[in-house]
């Protein structure tokens, strides 16, 4: 896959002074889609002139609009296109023969140049954290309401995937992903907080979500949320604007079944606040549904620095169990302000969730009478806390490097003098 975002970088270094890097990626992704979906006019399509390739890739794309909606068949808006680009892009899908590779090369890429501009957080960091935190899912199914690209739920490789995505182009790209992949998924372009495509009759083994960062919501919003099905924490009371965090875990819980496990990637605000995640936090002890809480590394993510956290929530929680406390942010590899997570990285966070390093100082198993002292704070560092080595100083030998640099300064001083007095 290496060799093929290469390939992506130069498509786009060479194609960005006509495009948009955006609509770049969106012109790959489409003329992939139809590459796959209908390769025999594709063929021709390849072997065509320059000039003829937009118009003969518009209708390669309607002939396909019976087996998909129509708007994932429909081609990028051609004031976005400069034609001179499509004969390159065609040209290099052309020579692609694995389109499941192309799919993850082209996630990477709109990592890696898009970063927060793309509104995806995700990076191959976040794909292994909860691939080694969920594990093998090959016979499960799998939702999540804010999928992005669909990255981390393309990775899991579930038995079925039903997901939802806000942003109409994000959720157009998603798709055809997704089809590049041959995964049996259903995906809405919806706002799933709002007007969720899949009611609470249908629910799912595992919830993994990255959801929108400390979301804020307008008074049309908070209006429209208030009394939401999935909503359990003061039910059909006003909603606040910064309840972002605790909605997104509410539709979790509400999207699992009486033995499904959810993993929601937040800010780690939540697990301090007060007002109304004070309320989600004391629903989510006292039901005993927190099976674990994650602090990833400050820099894991594209686009922010921001540490986040990883709850882990358990509809089948065995009663009077403990929560697991893991400090992961010293876990990985540090270049210039970037960490780099590992698969071996991955695991070793998974074991620590998991309870099985239980004399690792970076977890802990915390019971509520722990907590309820705590005020059902879940802040980490309040459950774990460091061993700092503080260096003992020799005074004496302090004090003597002390004098050392002021004998230097002096010299200095007298230097400089005597140099402005010859010079006056």
């Amino acid at each position: 896959m290496e060799n093929l975002t290469k390939q992506l970088r130069n498509l786009i270094d060479n194609s960005r002074s006509s495009m948009e890097v955006t609509h770049i990626l969106e012109l790959v992704t489409y003329v992939a889609f139809i590459a796959k979906e209908n390769s025999e006019s594709f063929e021709v399509i390849v072997n065509s002139g320059h000039a003829k390739q937009l118009n003969m890739l518009i209708e390669a794309g309607k002939a396909l609009e019976g087996n998909y909606p129509a708007e994932i068949c429909s081609a990028p808006e051609q004031y976005r296109i400069d034609v001179k680009i499509i004969n390159l892009v065609v040209s290099f899908i052309a020579a692609i023969s694995n389109f499941d590779t192309l799919a993850k090369a082209l996630r990477e890429m709109n990592a890696q140049v898009l970063g927060r501009f793309s509104g995806d957080l995700t990076n191959l960091n976040i794909e292994r954290i909860f691939s080694a935190l969920v594990g093998d899912c090959s016979s499960k199914s799998l939702y999540d309401g804010a999928c992005g690209l669909a990255r981390v739920a393309s990775s899991l490789n579930s038995e079925t995937l039903c997901l939802e995505e806000k942003n109409r182009s994000t959720y157009i790209s998603a798709y055809r992903l997704l089809a590049l992949e041959n995964k049996h998924f259903k995906l809405a372009n919806t706002d799933s907080l709002l007007e969720s495509n899949f009611g609470l009759d249908k629910q799912f083994d595992l919830v993994v979500m990255e959801p929108p960062m400390a979301q804020k919501f307008s008074a049309d919003e908070r209006r429209m949320l208030v009394g939401a099905p999935f909503i359990e924490v003061l039910k059909d009371k006003p909603i606040s604007a910064a309840a972002g965090d605790s909605l997104w875990i509410q539709q979790a819980l509400s999207k699992l079944n009486e033995t499904g496990k959810g993993y929601i990637l937040i800010p780690q605000g939540f697990l301090f606040r007060g007002g109304y995640d004070a309320k989600v936090r004391e629903h989510l002890l006292e039901n005993e549904l927190l099976e674990a809480v994650i602090g990833l590394p400050a820099n894991v993510l594209n686009g922010t620095s921001i540490p986040p956290v990883i709850l882990v929530l358990n509809k089948n929680k065995p009663a009077g169990s403990s929560v697991v406390f893991v400090d992961a942010s010293e876990i990985g590899k540090s270049n210039k302000n970037r960490i780099t997570i590992s698969e071996e990285d991955a695991l070793l966070i998974a074991d620590l969730a998991a309870g099985k390093l239980a004399d690792d100082e970076r977890c802990k198993a915390v019971f509520m009478p722990e907590i309820r002292e705590q005020n059902n704070e879940l802040n980490i560092s309040r459950y774990i806390v460091k061993n700092v080595e503080v260096e003992e100083l020799d005074v004496d030998q302090e004090l003597q490097i002390l004098n050392n640099y002021q004998v230097e300064f002096e010299q200095s001083q007298k230097t400089l003098k005597s140099l402005l007095a010859k010079y006056q």
